[in-house]
């Protein structure tokens, strides 16, 4: 006969037990769930650069770098082409004011010159015989009234004369009449003389002074040809350093084509790069600070250019006090640019970070620094070592602030160890 065996009924505690088991395991499963979902990127922590936040002093200054530049050049371009000669100065050499430089060649020129010279004297000539011919008119018609007032002299006397005569019937009638005749005849020629001497003088006048007006101008137009037959010889327009002289002898020189740069040795300035991020905080009149040489020198901004070129916008800066010694034109200056007085602020070490980022969020470790999350932060003004923190971030937490390239689409880094 079979023998029945009874089912053996668990304790209570056991199913509480197995009870507790299972909503574990729920939850387990819910949190390997939810950690599934979150996009994780895992990292070994020896790849990763680790700051903390900290208080402290905000230096509002930006590092620059700028090179030296003199403060004002003088180009030299071709005034007429022409073909390089002889060069009469060497590249760095200082000249004076007026020292011919180099030697140009122009043929074509040379004839074009030597024809205007040509036709400018013949037409000079002939102004000068017009003149001439004038004046031989004026003296004619002077010794014609000279000649004149002569004749009527003569007659008045030898009508008074006849008067008298004429008078004692010594003469006829006919013979005064003659006379006196003779005497209006020749006032009327007298008259005309002078109204005509007149008319010739205006007209003179008037002629002469459009020959002098057009003596000028050739005179001007010959002293033209003459000074661009002179321009083939370049001189040194000011004294200075001939910093650029990019020719070599036989080579053909177009007309406006450059042909060096003469830079003023007394005075220098610094010509700078700023990133375009601080565009709205750089202003005239700001300073700056340099180390040369193991001594400290000051500038300020004494202009800043509107255009952004490749990120950067371009400024001007001016020796404060004495400038260096022996500064050389092109050479680099790293300078820090004062945009501010100093702040006290919470600061997070610059990184790679803020070009993923912008500084608009952070991946913030945990207390373990097993894990890293995403933050959002704002974020404040920037120097070489710092970006100041506003909202988001408080003293002592740790922050990974290197390059995010890899990363900056994650939610959550996981750290491993080294």
């Amino acid at each position: 006969m079979d023998k029945v065996i009874e089912k053996r009924k668990r304790p209570l505690w056991q199913w509480l037990l197995l009870g507790a088991a299972g909503v574990g395991l729920g939850w387990s499963v819910q949190a390997m769930l939810a950690d599934a979902s979150i996009r994780t990127y895992r990292v070994n922590e020896s790849q990763l650069v680790v700051s903390e936040v900290l208080r402290g002093a905000f230096d509002d200054v930006t590092p620059i770098r700028g090179t030296i530049q003199p403060f004002s050049s003088v180009y030299l371009d071709a005034v007429n082409g022409g073909v390089v000669e002889e060069v009469l100065a060497e590249e760095g050499s200082f000249v004076e004011a007026g020292q011919a430089l180099l030697q140009l060649s122009n043929n074509d020129l040379q004839l074009q010159v030597a024809n205007n010279d040509t036709q400018t004297t013949e037409q000079i000539n002939n102004l000068a015989n017009i003149s001439n011919s004038m004046d031989t008119t004026r003296l004619m018609t002077e010794r014609a009234i000279i000649d004149t007032e002569y004749n009527i002299i003569v007659l008045k006397r030898q009508k008074e004369r006849m008067e008298r005569l004429i008078n004692s019937d010594m003469i006829s009638k006919e013979e005064y009449d003659a006379i006196a005749d003779e005497l209006l005849y020749r006032q009327k020629i007298h008259a005309n003389l002078l109204e005509r001497q007149e008319l010739e003088e205006r007209i003179r006048e008037e002629r002469m002074a459009q020959i002098e007006g057009q003596m000028v101008k050739l005179q001007d137009n010959l002293g033209l040809s003459l000074r661009t037959f002179e321009d083939l010889l370049v001189r040194a327009p000011v004294a200075g350093q001939l910093t650029s002289l990019p020719v070599e002898i036989g080579e053909n020189k177009s007309r406006g084509q450059r042909l060096g740069q003469i830079d003023a040795v007394d005075q220098y300035k610094i010509v700078a790069q700023v990133d375009e991020y601080y565009v709205t905080r750089v202003a005239l009149g700001q300073s700056a600070r340099f180390i040369l040489a193991g001594e400290a020198f000051n500038a300020k901004v004494m202009k800043v250019y509107p255009e952004i070129t490749n990120g950067t916008f371009e400024i001007d800066l001016s020796f404060e006090g004495e400038a260096p010694s022996r500064i050389r034109r092109g050479q680099t200056l790293q300078l820090d640019l004062t945009l501010g007085n100093p702040v006290e602020s919470l600061l997070l070490p610059l990184g790679g970070f803020i070009q993923d980022t912008g500084g608009n969020w952070v991946f913030v470790l945990n207390e373990a620094g097993e894990f890293a999350t995403r933050r959002e932060i704002v974020t404040g003004r920037r120097n070489s070592r710092y970006v100041e923190v506003r909202e988001g971030l408080q003293v002592g937490d740790r922050v990974i602030t290197s390059s995010y390239s890899n990363m900056a689409e994650m939610e959550r880094i996981q750290l491993a160890p080294q």
